[in-house]
């Protein structure tokens, strides 16, 4: 007789376990259904999938102990939930944890920068060392360090990253007078098959290999107005493509 009354337990905490499980699917369903533009569901039918299996973990962890122990059953349900509810939290941060996470290999690695690819193209952010924008690029196959300067109205090769990269202007080819921050100097006119920064790669781009004495490369406009855009914000650079 007791084993047919603990078996009734049983199924009668399965049962109600059943009907609880339901009623809150669908009023989660109910709420997506009424509220599909509320913050965090729009356009993410995916986030209801999840809740629902969230909650699916929540009930069915409840159920198997319901006819046990009804206090340890709301323990298991406390802890399930909060369980669900940090995880939720987690999910519905992911966007800021992502920028995080950028901003950090973006500052052990400024030059290099973090590189994102959406619908709409290719993007590397570039992070600011020192007050200034650095960019390890890619020339001809070749690694070359770059200081962005929108002042330089062309990519601006210092002798030693122009020998590194197979370019050995003769003494009849500096037929440029510029200014440059030691005063004026004599300077090259060169076509650069690539110049990649990331996934970024802009071909055929305008340069000129600087004579005098240059300590960093500069990527110049001739570069950036080959871009779709570029934007300074706070302290970083973001280039698209």
């Amino acid at each position: 007789m007791a084993d047919r009354g603990e078996g009734g337990g049983g199924r009668g905490g399965c049962f109600w376990t059943m009907i609880f499980g339901a009623a809150i699917v669908g009023l989660v369903v109910g709420l997506f259904v009424r509220f599909p533009n509320a913050p965090g569901l729009q356009g993410d039918p995916m986030r209801l999938i999840y809740l629902l299996a969230l909650l699916a973990v929540v009930v069915l962890g409840a159920g198997g102990m319901f006819s046990e122990n009804i206090g340890r059953t709301l323990r298991y349900v406390a802890m399930w939930g909060a369980i669900a509810a940090g995880v939720a939290l987690l999910y519905s941060f992911r966007g800021e944890l992502g920028l995080a996470r950028d901003r950090v290999m973006g500052n052990a690695m400024p030059a290099q920068g973090v590189a994102t690819a959406t619908a709409g193209g290719r993007t590397v952010t570039l992070y600011a060392r020192g007050g200034h924008f650095f960019a390890e690029a890619e020339v001809e196959g070749k690694k070359v360090m770059f200081m962005v300067d929108t002042g330089a109205s062309v990519v601006a090769l210092s002798r030693a990253d122009a020998r590194r990269i197979g370019l050995s202007p003769a003494e009849r080819d500096f037929t440029q007078v510029m200014s440059t921050a030691n005063g004026l100097a004599r300077g090259a006119p060169v076509t650069l098959d690539s110049l990649a920064i990331g996934p970024i790669d802009v071909r055929y781009v305008e340069a000129t290999v600087v004579e005098g004495d240059m300590q960093i490369s500069l990527l110049g406009m001739s570069f950036l107005n080959r871009l779709k855009g570029y934007q300074v914000d706070g302290d970083a650079l973001i280039l698209k493509q």
